[in-house]
């Protein structure tokens, strides 16, 4: 008769406290490097954002672009009204209204807008009853709920490649990230960057569900998360090929002959893994990250007729279609915009991180696991083929590979002044751009 060795362990026995204690460090430790620091910054943002809605809107020159301060100064309704700006208008509506009808499609539409976050408003916004303050605060829960579990995952993500101290710089450096107000504001950014890092983390522990379900979600968020399918169909084809054909040791082979004998032995690996079922079967969950658009795809052909409606409708309605990325690069060089305020591209922010995200492709893949620098390129490289530069400061706050190689180098065996360098630079661009953001100027929007 077998017998339970957990029933017979009395109540309060060492193996209960011992696993007690290790469930109470874990949480702690997450809770001071990762948690805590990220509420810290969003209490220092709510702070500026209402300074900037008491003291500086009210001064500002009325223009119809601008929110008006008569609304936004008042409290309470000023702590949530601050984060919604520009296209939270769209969610919203979303949210309450649906998608506009067909007829739109060649106008600046809300069809380029994806439903998973209007959605999820919709359903706590009715649950807090319905009004236009409970879907702005439905808006800001689910934004500040996810940025929490996209913190949480970066952070036992980092630890678990670099260890406890690049985990904890990382985090802090993505709080404090010049556009990360964005991840409080109601924005799908923070949604995506969960189901991102989400799908990274399970890849890199080899859940293949649970990752291929993450990139679908992402999907159904942005437009972006159907990229996941590169770094995690590399994942796979690396784990499946390192079972079935491993590598030698290559250290004493030339470089050629090393890039051969990968080649042979990755071919060779994802042939006999073919053989078996269960490797096609698993290799399915792969198919779950494209899921997402192709169910965005479906609905948009029972509501408009049209399969494509996303995509024609970004670009007849908002001028964007795919191109070369250094076309766009060139031109913006060509014809820099400086000093307005008012315009939607903020040059100066846009082209300089354009060039240094560039940089941060080629130095992921040579610090950092091929994964990490696959999602850096495909993340990086899209938006520029998206022929606009427009909010790119924002689009690349869900790099957070960056922001990892940024820790590394910051590392506590490396000069103090570069962790203070990246602190203070980040911190002051930060309350800046938020004080932007709450004043309504377009040009960080």
């Amino acid at each position: 008769m077998a017998v339970n060795t957990q029933e017979m362990l009395p109540q309060d026995s060492p193996v209960k406290r011992n696993d007690r204690f290790r469930f109470t460090k874990n949480f702690m430790t997450v809770w001071l490097d990762a948690l805590l620091p990220y509420l810290g910054t969003r209490i220092v943002l709510v702070l500026v954002g209402l300074l900037a809605n008491f003291y500086i809107l009210p001064l500002m020159v009325s223009n119809p672009i601008l929110p008006s301060h008569n609304v936004n100064i008042r409290f309470p309704q000023a702590l949530w009204l601050m984060w919604q700006r520009f296209d939270s208008g769209f969610y919203l509506g979303i949210a309450q209204h649906g998608y506009w009808p067909a007829s739109t499609l060649h106008s600046a539409s809300n069809w380029v807008f994806y439903p998973l976050y209007p959605l999820l408003i919709s359903i706590v916004g009715l649950l807090f009853g319905g009004s236009s303050d409970a879907y702005s605060l439905a808006g800001l829960l689910i934004s500040n709920v996810a940025a929490l579990i996209a913190v949480t995952f970066l952070y036992l993500l980092v630890r678990k490649e670099f260890g406890r101290h690049i985990a904890s710089h990382t985090v802090l450096y993505l709080s404090l990230f010049p556009t990360s107000f964005y991840l409080s504001a109601i924005y799908p950014e923070s949604l995506f960057l969960a189901f991102s890092i989400a799908c990274i983390y399970y890849a890199r522990k080899h859940y293949w569900w649970l990752a291929g379900l993450c990139g679908g979600l992402a999907t159904l968020t942005r437009v972006q998360g159907i990229l996941l399918l590169v770094p995690v169909a590399w994942e796979y084809w690396q784990v499946l090929s390192d079972r079935y054909a491993p590598l030698p040791d290559m250290s004493s082979n030339t470089l050629s002959e090393r890039g051969r004998i990968w080649l042979t032995s990755r071919l060779r690996g994802l042939l006999l893994a073919g053989r078996e079922l269960r490797n096609w079967l698993s290799g399915l969950s792969l198919l779950l990250i494209p899921s997402g658009l192709l169910a965005f795809m479906i609905y948009a052909k029972i509501m408009t007729g049209d399969f494509l409606a996303t995509f024609h409708n970004d670009q007849w309605g908002w001028g964007r279609q795919l191109s070369y990325p250094w076309r766009l690069l060139i031109y913006s060089i060509r014809h820099p915009i400086m000093g307005e305020p008012m315009n939607w591209n903020f040059w100066v922010l846009n082209i300089i991180l354009a060039f240094v995200f560039l940089g941060f492709i080629v130095w992921a893949f040579r610090r950092l696991p091929m994964i990490y620098a696959l999602y850096t390129a495909v993340m990086v490289l899209l938006p520029l083929s998206a022929n606009f530069l427009n909010s790119i400061g924002r689009y690349y706050l869900v790099v957070f590979p960056a922001l990892i190689l940024l820790a590394l180098w910051s590392s506590d065996d490396k000069p103090p002044a570069r962790k203070y360098l990246i602190i203070s630079a980040f911190a002051s661009l930060q309350a800046v751009f938020m004080i932007f953001y709450v004043l309504g100027l377009p040009v960080i929007a």
